[in-house]
């Protein structure tokens, strides 16, 4: 019975990474708009790609500092996202902006920040986010770069990029060769391909179920791959999926050489808390002096508190209906960390 519960447990989770999501109602600008008395502005823009599609924005920029601002792109993980990192119009998980806060954190400092639709979503043109590869996310990225460049009041030598998850990954593949990133925020980012981190994730789901052997548990993760495998031979997998399975980020770490905070909680069911220093290895070894790693303790995947993180039994859900803000420290660190790399 434990093991037919747990074949159960791995379909779901396999079904449910770059799973398709109902879409959220594109909101007008009002909705984005920040709060009274915030010391900027919020802009509605359309950022252009190179395939023709429009990325619908929000452009948050200050109001009492001199120009030009420096500017901070952000980059949502994988499945569909909004510009404020919404991904479902269920409550209690459409409580959960943590763009909106960082955004707010770092413009209140002087930092401008771009976060967008993710294609497809939201007010977003472009086609299904699962059908494009992890490099063609990056283009999106780097799409909104551009947008900023073009901007007078922004200073085009001094961009940083934020991102979370699958979008701490999209950041160091544009700071690697864009020498205008003058700093890069990893949010629980990987270190390894998707396939060893989907192994991982049934391995720390599993855990703490009571009667589960590690044989069952080796079959599990077995069966789990041998799927995967499977749909993307036979041409049943979304690009996206075929894409996160074989990316293999420390490459790329390697040759990043811009300022670097990465940012991982303990409690993360999805990628293990060891991945945060095995990034920061790799771009010490290739040269990088300014890298700093902070672990928050009792933090999870989506960097709210929480003594355990896994997602089963609706965790997830269950904690966001008490908990859907960043935590003022994780804020503070990013906040100080940015605009101190940033300066003129």
């Amino acid at each position: 019975m434990v093991f037919r519960t747990l074949i159960i447990l791995c379909i779901s989770l396999v079904a449910c990474t770059g799973c398709k999501r109902e879409p959220l109602s594109c909101k007008s600008p009002s909705y984005y708009a920040p709060e009274p008395g915030a010391p900027y502005t919020a802009e509605e823009v359309r950022v252009p790609t190179k395939e023709g599609y429009r990325l619908a924005s929000t452009l948050t920029i200050p109001s009492d500092f001199p120009t030009p601002y420096p500017a901070v792109v952000l980059i949502t993980g994988s499945h569909p996202q909004d510009r404020d990192m919404v991904g479902s119009r269920t409550e209690p998980v459409n409580k959960y902006r943590p763009f909106r806060q960082i955004a707010d954190a770092l413009s209140c400092r002087g930092v401008a920040v771009l976060r967008m639709d993710d294609r497809g979503y939201g007010c977003s043109e472009g086609g299904d986010i699962n059908e494009a590869t992890i490099p063609e996310r990056a283009d999106d990225i780097k799409a909104g770069l551009d947008y900023l460049k073009d901007r007078k009041e922004i200073d085009e030598h001094r961009f940083g990029l934020l991102g979370i998850s699958e979008g701490a990954n999209i950041g160091p593949m544009i700071a690697a060769a864009d020498p205008s990133i003058r700093a890069l925020v990893i949010m629980a980012g990987s270190a390894t391909n998707g396939r060893e981190i989907l192994e991982w994730q049934v391995r720390y789901d599993t855990a703490l179920i009571k009667g589960v052997t590690d044989e069952e548990r080796n079959r599990i993760m077995a069966q789990r791959m041998k799927d995967v495998q499977t749909w993307i031979a036979e041409g049943k997998e979304k690009r996206w999926r075929r894409s996160f399975v074989e990316y293999d980020p420390l490459p790329t770490a390697h040759n990043v050489l811009c300022p670097v905070l990465i940012i991982h909680g303990d409690r993360d069911a999805n990628v293990p808390v060891e991945h945060a220093h095995l990034l920061a290895e790799a771009m010490r070894a290739g040269g990088n002096a300014d890298v700093t790693v902070r672990i928050l303790p009792n933090h999870n995947h989506l960097f709210l508190k929480d003594t355990d993180g896994r997602f089963t039994d609706k965790r997830y859900w269950k904690l966001l209906h008490h908990t859907n803000k960043l935590s003022e420290g994780f804020l503070k660190i990013v906040a100080d960390w940015v605009s101190s790399r940033l300066k003129p």
